[in-house]
C-alpha cells in the first residue's frame, strides 16, 4: 500500500471494519443470538417481576391475577405447595422481596433468582404472547451446616429412578429431558463424573434444604470424584410423582422425591437443549416439613 494517499488508506481500513462488523451481525443473527433482544428481554422479565413483588406488597389481586399463569404453583421454605387460587385467595410473603434479583432469559423462560444469606428465592418466568408471566415461585432456607449425606448403600441397584419412573412425560422434548435426568441419575449411582458433566450446563447450581450453600458444577464433580476414590456411592432419590412443563427452549419438572429413611422433598429442575443435547440448568429442592 506504499505511494497511497492516507485518505484512501484510512477510507480502506473503515470499510474493511463496517464488513467484519457486518459479518459479525450476520454471525449472531444467523445463530439467534442478539444481545439488544437479549437484554431487552431481560429487562421486560425484570419489569414484570418489579410489577409482582409490588402487586404481594400493596395486595393487587388483580395486578397479580394478570401476572400469575394459570400453571402456576408456589412452594414456601417449608414445603408446602400451593395453586394459583389458593395464592390470589390468601397472599403469603415473598420472602428476600427488597433486594435486586438476578435474570437469565432461555427464549420464551427466564430464571429470577433472589438469594441472600440462607434463604435462596427461585422465580421462573414463560413468555405468553407479548407477556412474561410467573409460572414457578420456590423458596429454599439451607441448614446452618451441612448435613451429612445418607448412608452408603452397598449393593442396591438404582431402579427408580434410573431405570423406571412412576410418571409419563408428554412431549418430545419432555421425554428427552427425563431421558437426560435418567443419565444424570445413573451417573450419580455410578460415580461417573465424565457422564455427569456432559448432562449438566455449565452454569449449573443447586440447591437443597440440606446443604448450608448452593453447590455449582465442579462442586457436584468433584463430589462424585470424591466418592469414586473413596470407594462409596449413594442412590438418588425416588421419584414419586412429577409434573413437567415444556417452553419449547426449555423443560421444566416439578418432582416429589423421597430419600430412604428421611423426609420427602420438592426438587424443581429445568434443562436447555443445547449442543444437540439437554442439560440440567439447576436442581432446587426443598425439604417438606
Amino acid at each position: 500500500m506504499h505511494g497511497l494517499t492516507w485518505e484512501w488508506r484510512l477510507n480502506f481500513h473503515f470499510r474493511r471494519y463496517r464488513f467484519g462488523a457486518l459479518l459479525h451481525a450476520i454471525f449472531l443473527l444467523g445463530f439467534g443470538v442478539s444481545p439488544v433482544l437479549h437484554a431487552d428481554e431481560t429487562q421486560a422479565v425484570l419489569q414484570s417481576d418489579r410489577a409482582l413483588l409490588l402487586a404481594f406488597k400493596n395486595s393487587g389481586r388483580e395486578t397479580l391475577a394478570s401476572l400469575l399463569d394459570s400453571n402456576f404453583n408456589w412452594i414456601n421454605s417449608k414445603g408446602v405447595r400451593l395453586t394459583r387460587n389458593q395464592v390470589l385467595a390468601d397472599l403469603p410473603a415473598v420472602a428476600n422481596s427488597d433486594m435486586q434479583p438476578e435474570a437469565r432469559v432461555y427464549g420464551s423462560s427466564a430464571i429470577v433468582r433472589a438469594n441472600r444469606a440462607s434463604m435462596n428465592v427461585l422465580r421462573v418466568w414463560i413468555r405468553r404472547g407479548p407477556a412474561w408471566r410467573l409460572i414457578h415461585y420456590q423458596e429454599v432456607l439451607q441448614v446452618p451446616k451441612s448435613e451429612l449425606p445418607p448412608v452408603d448403600p452397598g449393593s442396591i441397584k438404582c431402579e427408580n429412578p434410573c431405570e423406571t419412573i412412576p410418571f409419563q412425560p408428554e412431549t418430545p422434548s419432555e421425554k428427552e429431558a427425563v431421558v437426560s435426568w435418567q443419565g444424570v441419575m445413573k451417573a450419580i449411582s455410578g460415580n461417573d463424573a465424565d457422564a455427569y458433566s456432559r448432562l449438566i450446563a455449565d452454569e449449573f447450581t443447586a440447591t437443597d434444604t440440606h446443604h448450608d450453600h448452593p453447590y455449582a458444577k465442579p462442586d457436584r464433580i468433584a463430589q462424585i470424584t470424591k466418592q469414586k476414590i473413596a470407594g462409596t456411592r449413594s442412590v438418588p432419590p425416588a421419584l414419586l410423582s412429577a409434573q413437567m412443563v415444556d417452553f419449547g427452549d426449555t423443560v421444566m419438572m416439578i418432582a416429589h422425591e423421597q430419600r430412604q429413611n428421611a423426609k420427602a422433598f420438592f426438587n424443581t429442575r429445568m434443562w436447555v437443549n443445547r449442543d444437540g443435547r439437554w442439560q440440567m440448568l439447576f436442581s432446587f429442592n426443598t425439604r417438606i416439613e
